[in-house]
């Protein structure tokens, strides 16, 4: 009964606070809750009705504070009744986990029309629960679904709403077992309130195993009961499991038919269940636009077609676009906005400035060979580019299979084959790819074939897929490509993401991610592209390198900065005579010219990240709230890399870094909009110098000097306050970062 009366108050509050009337009495100002110390003072807040006038929105908070009008704040108002009502409602909240004496005393102090509330709350000692013990008429359930149903123990307080949730819990375990009909009895009657304390038993009666008698479905007109029963896992004759029931519920949401899912048991005393779907069919066609803007692709439209029920059944066609980039020439390098032609030459910057693209046709089968399978189809076209380094435009098409045993797992076999122009300087190709050889460069850039085979296998069980408070997310991606799969470019590619969200208090998560990527180009490559290779190096895809640093990855970095990286510079600034110690033509070609001593500043230096074949990336994220009445959110940030690459191995080995940061987040109908400001350590880094000489015959060739560099970048930035701002990386995009 107790139960029941404390609900009921806290929903009735809700309610009445709803209905609060302007002028009903003096404003509230502040509501205090002094002496919380065992329950989370956020939680007990929300289910007052005396609360504290308050910003509407965090946009509005500069016009709030020195504005008390209507339209920016939300005003409260003091009614006496409902203050009262507050101080039971928060006895109430007590006595359900276990604090049973807890006293509470209502103190408001009014002046000119304002008033400030306070509930001055004594806990004192709970009523603590002796013996806990679990009996099992029939033992169904393992000791350790038992154990991990319980979030309380023997010692504790008898805490009726951690202990109904294990009732919950069990309940569910019982019925994910095939017994429905089981029931989970908590009997307290032994508490005594002389002791204040007792003993707890938890009563486990499994009864019978029920069994789906047959499935019948409610609502739908356009789509067939057939399809309907096909996306249902429970058939006729199997056990009536919960988490058949959850399946089939997410399969019929998934299929985008319907916009309204219920499936139930028809009441029956018989362990023999009649299952009822109950549909409500969505349309069949829907287009849909967005756009947004980030730090990285500026000015973003997206637009997406999608035909539900083609050609009967549950199968999906979609036709999507998308085109980034816009307003480059515009915003790049300005405000908050990346310069996307960093690293790049001054006549190649347009090719990073101009729009980048992608445009595909999508086909879904759902229920291929199986309830848990589904095949996918899709042709796309794209422009993509790595900001400052590399543009690819191409064609392809895909094909996979996807098999999902259960909810949370599932596993991928897929093929692509597609045929990319690569766009970027012969630098580029000398430096991140290993050609520096004209003939070889042609070849490379031409649109040739890469066709991987990709096995995926992920695992969530997450309680959020867009912010998860708690859970396990892990993703393992295998590629390889070789002549036999059509493709130019031989390779094998591995890549493992794990991450981990654990909720330390009621609104405030740790949250954790360790990604892991190894890449190796096959002796096979260079014979396939026609590539003499006696240098012995294979050639890898410039998209298969790994890189890091960005607003998902190294927030102290732009996006794909991070790693080891080579610096060009124009040969004719290191002969310019103007210096202090100027190279000759022929110290260029014999690359015995010293970077370091001619006088040259590290601004005339272009640093270039050539990517890496091997790559550890993890983060560490502290998530809490900041305004949460507003939407508004912060986090505490340390991110860290190392990226390796087998180019200039002696020197380089590999890059790594670790960036600590801070940011905020503000909630919206589209997912969170992040706001992240990462600080990037001052390195000190030798560099090797690669510059282009003319040669005897009049030929152009690449020449990489002896002598490496020692490049600072906070030297090549003017000012300490520039230096200072140079450190600071800040990125804007929408979702968590992982």
């Amino acid at each position: 009964m107790a139960v029941q009366l404390s609900v009921a108050l806290i929903a009735s509050a809700k309610v009445l606070h709803a209905q609060t009337v302007p002028g009903g009495g003096a404003l509230i100002t502040d509501v205090k809750l002094n002496g919380v110390r065992a329950v989370d003072a956020d939680e007990l807040r929300d289910g007052l009705v005396t609360r504290a006038s308050a910003c509407r929105s965090i946009i509005y908070a500069p016009i709030c504070r020195f504005s008390r009008a209507g339209t920016f704040t939300q005003r409260e108002y003091l009614d006496p009744i409902e203050m009262q009502r507050d101080a039971i409602r928060i006895r109430l909240f007590y006595w359900r986990r276990g604090y049973r004496d807890a006293a509470v005393k209502v103190n408001s102090q009014a002046k000119s029309g304002r008033v400030a509330v306070a509930f001055d709350i004594t806990e004192n000692e709970p009523t603590r629960i002796d013996t806990l013990s679990v009996e099992q008429s029939d033992s169904v359930l393992p000791r350790r679904v038992v154990r991990n149903a319980l979030t309380v123990q023997s010692g504790d307080p008898l805490n009726m709403v951690a202990l109904d949730s294990a009732r919950l819990s069990l309940r569910n375990a019982l019925w994910d077992r095939g017994f429905a009909d089981g029931q989970v009895e908590m009997d307290t009657s032994a508490v005594s309130n002389e002791t204040n304390r007792g003993p707890v038993t938890i009563a486990v009666r499994p009864g019978r195993r029920t069994v789906v008698g047959g499935v019948r479905v409610e609502g739908n007109t356009a789509i067939e009961s057939r399809t309907v029963r096909r996306l249902i896992q429970l058939k006729p004759g199997a056990l009536y499991r919960r988490e058949d029931l959850l399946e089939s519920t997410r399969a019929l949401y998934l299929s985008g038919l319907f916009n309204s899912v219920e499936i139930s048991a028809a009441p029956t005393t018989d362990s023999v269940k009649m299952i009822v779907a109950t549909v409500g069919e969505a349309p069949l066609r829907r287009l849909e636009f967005t756009g947004g803007a980030t730090t990285a692709d500026f000015l973003q439209l997206d637009a997406e077609w999608t035909r539900n029920h083609f050609m009967g059944g549950v199968r999906r066609l979609t036709v999507r676009g998308t085109v980034s980039n816009l307003l480059a020439h515009n915003l790049n390098g300005s405000a908050l906005f990346y310069d996307v032609t960093s690293g790049a030459r001054a006549a190649e910057r347009e090719q990073f400035l101009r729009p980048t693209w992608s445009a595909g046709v999508d086909f879904l089968q759902p229920w291929a060979f199986g309830p848990s399978n589904q095949l996918g189809a899709s042709i796309y076209t794209h422009r993509r580019s790595v900001p400052g380094v590399v543009t690819d435009v191409g064609a392809g098409a895909t094909m996979a299979f996807t098999h999902s045993p259960n909810i949370r797992t599932s596993a991928t076999l897929g093929y692509t084959f597609e045929a990319s122009a690569i766009e970027a300087s012969d630098v580029y190709f000398c430096v991140s790819v290993g050609l520096c050889v004209q003939n070889a460069i042609d070849a490379v850039s031409q649109r040739n074939p890469l066709a991987p085979i990709s096995v995926v296998a992920s695992f969530d069980n997450t309680n959020d897929p867009f912010v998860p408070r708690r859970g396990i997310r892990a993703r393992v991606d295998l590629e390889h490509a070789a002549e036999y799969t059509g493709s130019d470019f031989a390779f094998n590619r591995m890549t493992a993401t794990a991450s981990m969200y654990r909720r330390l208090t009621r609104q405030s998560v740790l949250a954790g991610r360790l990604r892991l990527g190894a890449v190796r180009a096959l002796a096979s490559s260079n014979e396939l592209l026609g590539i003499d290779d006696a240098s012995g190096t294979p050639v890898l895809h410039p998209r298969k390198f790994f890189f890091s640093g960005g607003s998902r990855s190294v927030r102290g970095y732009g996006e794909n900065q991070l790693g080891p990286r080579v610096l060009t510079i124009d040969p004719a600034r290191l002969t310019d005579t103007t210096l202090a110690a100027p190279c000759t033509n022929a110290s260029l070609i014999d690359g015995s010219c010293d970077p370091n001593t001619t006088g040259i500043s590290a601004g005339d230096f272009q640093p270039r990240p050539l990517g890496g074949t091997r790559l550890v990336e993890a983060n560490v994220e502290l998530r809490f709230p900041v305004f949460a009445s507003l939407g508004l959110s912060g986090a505490v940030f340390l991110d860290g890399a190392v990226v390796g690459t087998t180019r200039f191995a002696a020197l380089l080995g590999s890059t790594a870094t670790i960036t600590p940061g801070f940011g905020v987040r503000f909630a919206t109908p589209v997912g969170p909009v992040r706001l992240d400001l990462g600080v990037r350590p001052r390195v000190v880094e030798r560099l090797p110098v690669i510059t282009q000489v003319t040669a005897a015959d009049s030929s152009f060739r690449l020449v990489t000097l002896d002598t490496p560099r020692r490049f600072d970048q906070a030297e090549a930035t003017g000012g300490f306050l520039k230096q200072i701002f140079s450190r600071l990386t800040l990125h804007l995009a929408i979702g968590p970062a992982f």
